[in-house]
């Protein structure tokens, strides 16, 4: 019996029955316009929005001594130091990496993982630092 219902519907029709639903299932699959998918990050000295994403793996160079920074809440604390591989400077990182111990001394090559969360308070997306693996764990020259 459904052969002969499809059967009797214009190639037309049935065209205009796929679209139909394909806009169903897309309408059904739109985001939250009201998140903003922006954070103020620290670059190169700048603070600059960017938007925040969850990523898998990325590479990045943690400094043997940490700096101090403006703390969020005001005053001034100790930050770990990071740069992308491609980066000349570091650049302050005031939030740690969960599973990473730092020891000051030595520079480090690690391969993290961002996730992003919402903040149930605030409505704020934040992100979160995991480590994957210590790619490499140096004792850092000297300094002159």
């Amino acid at each position: 019996m459904k052969h002969l219902l499809i059967k009797k519907l214009s190639f037309k029709q049935l065209v205009l029955a796929a679209v139909a639903s394909g806009t169903v299932i897309l309408t059904g699959c739109q985001t939250n316009q009201a998140i903003d998918t922006k954070v103020p990050v620290v670059k190169n000295g700048e603070v600059k929005a960017v938007k925040v994403k969850p990523i898998a793996s990325f590479l990045i160079e943690i400094s043997p001594r940490k700096a101090l920074c403006d703390s969020i809440n005001g005053g001034q604390i100790e930050c770990l130091q990071y740069r992308n591989r491609y980066e000349n400077n570091f650049n302050p990182l005031k939030t740690n990496i969960e599973g990473f111990n730092f020891e000051p001394g030595y520079s480090y090559i690690l391969d993290v993982r961002q996730d992003v969360m919402q903040n149930p308070a605030s409505g704020q997306l934040e992100t979160k630092w995991v480590l994957n693996q210590i790619i490499s764990k140096s004792v850092a020259p000297l300094a002159n």
